[in-house]
Parts: C-alpha cells; sequence; structure tokens
C-alpha cells in the first residue's frame, strides 16, 4: 500500500456543505488516520466563511485547510472561464508548494485538472450523476481522467462520456455498534425520510404512499428531514394539511444532528427517482433502521429486497406503500431479523472505516501506477494557454462590457456554452428564427444582457412565462402557445424553478436543446 503521500483535497464552497462535500471530506480524514499528509482547500468563489459542519470537523480533527479561488460543477457545460483565467497562476503556485502526490476534487474542477496536468500530478474526480444532455456539445477535453463514484452504475455513465479510469467506493460511516441492534415495537414504528424537499427525492409519493399505509392498517409515524422551503415542500405540507395528516406525518426542516434522529428511528424511508447512492442508506443501516427504497441508479447494487431490506418496483406511490405494508407484517418475524442481520454486513462490507479506507488506498496505489504508464494522462494536449487562446474573444467581451452586468458570476458561468453553442445560434439569425426569452424571474435580466452583448445581431421577440402577463424589461410577456403559433422560433430559457415543465413544453412540439433551445439560466437536474 502507498505510504507518507501528501494528497491535497479540493472540497465545495466554504459556506455550502452537501452530500458530496462531506463524502470527500470524510475520505481525506481517513487518508489523515491512515498516515498521509492531507490539505484541504475551500473555494471562496462564493465568499470566506466556513459551514457549521465544516467548522466541527475540520476542527475535531485538526485538519489543516486553505482558501482558494476555484469554480467547481457538476455540470461539462458550466465552465466558468473568467474565474479560471483570472486565477490559474496562484493555484498552481499554491499546489506546487506543497510537491503533492495525489490531487482530489470535488465534481468538477477544470482549473485543478490543467494545473495537474502543467505539474504532472495525477488528479481524481468525485462526481456522481449525470443527464447525457450534459454531451450534446462536443467541449475541450478539459476535464478529469480518474473518477471514484458511489455507485458503479454512474461511475460507467462518465466512463461512456469522458473516457475516465473509475472505481466506485461507497460512503463512509462511523457508527456506535449498539444503536444496530435496536429493536422494533409494533405499535409505534418510527419512519423518517431524511434530504432536501424537492421532486428528486420524491418526498410527496413518500406521504403519500405513508398515507395509503395508515388506510390499510400500520401503526406509526413519519417524520421528514430536510430544507423546505421551496414549491415543492410546500405542496407536500398542503397535502398533509389537506388530509388531516398533521399527527401522523411531521415536516421537520432541516436539521443538524441527525445522529439523533437516526438513534430514535425505526425506519427509513428513501424515495427518491434521482440519486447516485444516498448516503442516508449508509447511515441508516450504520444506526440500525430498516431500509425501504427505490430501486434509483446504484440502490440495487446493495439493497436486496427481503435480503437486507426493501426494495420497491419504482417510484410510485403504490410501489412504497406495498413495501411499507409488507415491512409493517414482517415485525416480530425471523424474517425480519434476519433482514437486519444482512443490513448489518453490508455495512460492515461497503460503509465500515477500515473496509472504505482500504479500497481508496487501493485506487490511490492504481492511479499512481497507471498515471506512469499513460502518458497521455501527465501530458495532455489543452492547457491554460490554449483556453485563453481558444476563449480571448469572449473573455474580451465580458471584461469591456462587465458594467453592464447587473449579476457578472451569472454570466461567468455561461460563457463556456455560449461558446459552443454560438454556431447553432449564428444558423438561427441566419435562417430567421425569432427570439424569445423563456421565464421572468432571477435569470431573465442576465439571460437578456448576455443575448443583447455577445450576440447582438438578435432582436428579442418578447418573453414567455406561464404565470405573468404585460411587460417585462420593455418587452411584451406572451403565453406558452405562442411558441405553437409561429413557424420558426428559438427560446433562451431564463428560468430555474419549473425548468424542467418548460423544457417538455418545448420538446412536446418537436424542438430540440442546442438546436432550437438553450437553456441560459443555471441547469435544473
Amino acid at each position: 500500500m502507498i505510504k507518507n503521500k501528501t494528497i491535497l483535497y479540493f472540497l465545495d464552497y466554504g459556506k455550502a456543505f452537501g452530500g458530496a462535500a462531506n463524502t470527500l471530506l470524510q475520505q481525506a480524514v481517513l487518508m489523515k488516520n491512515a498516515g498521509h499528509r492531507t490539505v484541504l482547500f475551500f473555494s471562496d468563489y462564493f465568499g470566506q466563511g466556513l459551514h457549521e459542519e465544516y467548522h466541527k470537523i475540520v476542527n475535531r480533527l485538526g485538519i489543516k485547510y486553505e482558501w482558494m479561488t476555484y469554480q467547481m460543477t457538476s455540470q461539462p457545460e458550466d465552465v466558468d472561464l473568467i474565474c479560471m483565467d483570472q486565477n490559474y497562476e496562484q493555484i498552481r503556485d499554491k499546489i506546487a508548494s506543497y510537491n503533492p502526490d495525489l490531487l482530489h476534487s470535488v465534481q468538477l474542477n477544470p482549473c485543478v485538472e490543467l494545473i495537474s496536468r502543467e505539474l504532472k500530478i495525477p488528479h481524481i474526480m468525485n462526481i456522481y450523476p449525470l443527464i447525457p444532455e450534459f454531451f450534446t456539445m462536443e467541449y475541450m477535453d478539459i476535464f478529469p481522467k480518474y473518477h471514484i463514484c458511489d455507485s458503479w452504475y454512474w461511475a460507467k455513465k462518465w466512463h461512456q462520456y469522458l473516457g475516465t479510469d473509475y472505481t466506485c467506493i461507497r460512503t463512509v460511516v462511523h457508527r456506535n455498534d449498539s444503536l444496530a441492534k435496536k429493536e422494533l415495537r409494533k405499535a409505534h414504528v418510527r419512519y423518517i425520510c431524511a434530504g432536501v424537499l424537492c421532486a428528486g427525492k420524491n418526498q410527496l409519493n413518500v406521504i403519500k404512499a405513508f398515507h395509503r399505509a395508515l388506510q390499510e392498517g400500520i401503526s406509526g409515524t413519519l417524520s421528514i428531514y430536510g430544507y423546505d422551503e421551496s414549491a415543492y415542500a410546500e405542496e407536500c405540507k398542503r397535502y398533509i394539511q389537506e388530509n388531516n395528516l398533521s399527527e401522523s406525518i411531521h415536516i421537520k426542516g432541516f436539521c443538524s444532528d441527525m445522529e439523533h434522529v437516526y438513534t430514535e428511528s425505526d425506519v427509513l424511508i428513501c424515495g427518491s427517482n434521482r440519486e447516485s447512492y444516498p448516503n442516508v442508506i449508509s447511515e441508516a443501516m450504520a444506526y440500525g433502521l430498516v431500509v425501504i427504497s427505490t430501486p434509483v441508479a446504484g440502490v440495487p447494487e446493495l439493497v436486496k429486497d427481503g435480503e437486507n431490506g426493501y426494495l420497491t418496483e419504482d417510484a410510485s406511490v403504490e410501489a412504497i406503500c406495498r413495501k411499507i405494508v409488507a415491512f409493517d407484517r414482517d415485525i416480530g418475524q425471523m424474517r425480519l431479523k434476519r433482514i437486519k442481520e444482512n443490513s448489518n454486513r453490508t455495512f460492515e462490507q461497503n460503509h465500515s472505516p477500515e473496509v472504505v479506507t482500504e479500497k481508496l488506498l487501493t485506487y490511490y496505489e492504481h492511479v499512481l501506477k497507471d498515471y506512469k504508464n499513460r502518458p497521455n494522462f501527465k501530458i495532455a494536449a489543452i492547457k491554460i494557454t490554449d483556453i485563453r487562446e481558444k476563449f480571448a474573444s469572449i473573455i474580451h467581451i465580458f471584461s469591456d462590457n462587465y458594467s453592464r452586468f447587473t449579476e457578472p458570476h451569472r454570466i461567468t458561468l455561461k460563457l463556456w456554452y455560449l461558446y459552443y453553442v454560438k454556431p447553432a445560434i449564428e444558423a438561427a439569425i441566419d435562417r430567421g428564427a425569432a427570439f424569445y426569452i423563456w421565464g421572468t424571474g432571477k435569470y431573465s435580466a442576465p439571460v437578456k444582457e448576455m443575448v443583447e452583448v455577445f450576440l447582438p445581431e438578435i432582436s428579442i421577440a418578447g418573453f414567455i412565462d406561464s404565470y405573468q402577463r404585460g411587460t417585462f424589461l420593455g418587452y411584451t410577456i406572451y403565453e406558452p402557445d405562442k411558441i405553437r403559433k409561429e413557424k420558426d422560433i428559438v427560446v433562451f430559457v431564463a428560468a430555474v424553478s419549473g425548468q424542467q415543465e418548460i423544457i417538455s413544453q418545448i420538446e412536446d412540439i418537436g424542438m430540440i436543446l442546442n438546436r432550437d433551445y438553450f437553456i441560459l439560466s443555471a441547469r435544473a437536474w
């Protein structure tokens, strides 16, 4: 196994803390505990200041950390060229000062990837779901070639598009073994659901399924934990209120002490329809909870129905309800005892610190050896000088017009994408298409400014919105039916909330991404 290595970890923005960031942070902790020199970097891209959870971990463990200004993204179409151009040398010199053996980033970190090529140091990314539409454009190869994922499902998908060398390493969870032996009380089972309330986590279907299971005679309560300030969360709350479920189903909001919640709970319901491998499942196993989950992405790789948990057929209300009822019937039976014992073994074999440490060290060793034998990984053709040359014009236009932008950071995230879709937009201009901006929210002004500055030959025909009428920013607002009435139109999507519904309406009439419509707001996925 590798010994006495220096590993630099590039985490999320310091003020943010999520599952992906926590996974990389925990991997850094394991390497520190294994005797390696580990240094954390947080990005001050959105300002300095550490999230409370980061504070607790780095202070408790005494891990060294520093600040840098870099952009990371989960989407190959959102690369901040300006941030890269302005900070490259400073980041490169800081990295070089540590003389590291390995670089390891959360998500895509194009700036660190280019630096790794210049300094000839292997660079690994942790990244999870994708959508195929990310790769409808053929971008420059500035993305990492080594990849750690928490599911084989998504690891293979990234390999398909980026040609990565990959492995699957599950999330690590530390636990108190006594908690894995908790006993269930059939009279009142405590179910929980954890994660930000959103369509991808599918809590509304979980609520409806639990409601139906109550009607079928189960006993218990369902508590839902996670950020709950969204239209989707309001829809969940409304269903609970309208169906008089406030005594049985509770939305608790964000919780900073999930350890206590797991300790006081019996069953985790994971209803997600978009995930990689939900960390809440490994946490639930660690605390002795029974897992009921949808078969999303990498979950079926570990959770086997009737063996170590309950796996639904799909993410529908009916399917989730059936497994809640099946679990309820098994309380007190040998079948459930066996499921819990198998769940404990699954945890030990995949999520325990000892196992994850060994797998991480094994992959690091593989990368170090592999990198020496693959010069195309070490000295890739594309360097920062290529970036600066290729995108010089669009960078200069941005700089010259900086004062015109109300929110420059929203513009910088789309320059890379705009460069690549510009030929398709110019083709639409040549054929006489009419151009509309869909959405009148917070991204609408930046999108309008983007079009005016980088595509001055376009005359904006108006805005489209499902809810607003009248005028906006000096233009008429049209109903969505407008796209069905004109022969040749192009739409710039300027909305995040409801983005998928907008895309569905656009594609229903045969419009194609990056030909007839372009997403110039942040991507919702």
